[in-house]
């Protein structure tokens, strides 16, 4: 399948130019030094996604992240005059908003900047334009 093509999930997401997409994030064990506390840690970490747009499907059907980490998405809108955003909901009910990024028309590109829920769990992402198009957004 050629890189940028393919759905799943963030860590096996293909971006132009054949590289392959990651979160950043550390899976090993974090040890801070004095005054450091779990939480502290926790709160200090940040990932960036990179998430695409395409023929009105979204290049990944799963985004991973930690909980209460900064998420930085690097979003693009690659469909030529059709507007999409990413917005990520407490469920597929999109009644409680955690984040709501500008809808933008292809093509284009945005970065949006949030803090992910502190509880782990399952929420949801999707275009508010064309809400079919969606996702799981996984909190570890």
């Amino acid at each position: 399948m050629p890189p940028g093509t393919g759905r799943g999930n963030l860590y096996a997401s293909g971006l132009p130019g054949g590289v392959h997409g990651t979160n950043n994030h550390w899976h090993g064990n974090r040890r801070g030094g004095a005054g450091v506390t779990p939480e502290t840690a926790r709160a200090a970490e940040r990932v960036t996604v990179a998430i695409a747009a395409e023929n009105y499907a979204f290049s990944m059907e799963a985004i991973t992240v930690p909980a209460g980490a900064e998420v930085t998405v690097n979003f693009d809108n690659r469909d030529d005059g059709v507007p999409h955003n990413v917005a990520v909901y407490t469920d597929s009910l999109a009644a409680t908003a955690i984040f709501v990024g500008d809808i933008i028309t292809g093509p284009d590109q945005v970065t949006y900047t949030f803090t992910a829920p502190e509880t782990p769990g399952t929420y949801f992402f999707r275009c508010d334009v064309h809400p079919s198009m969606n996702g799981d957004f996984i909190v570890e």
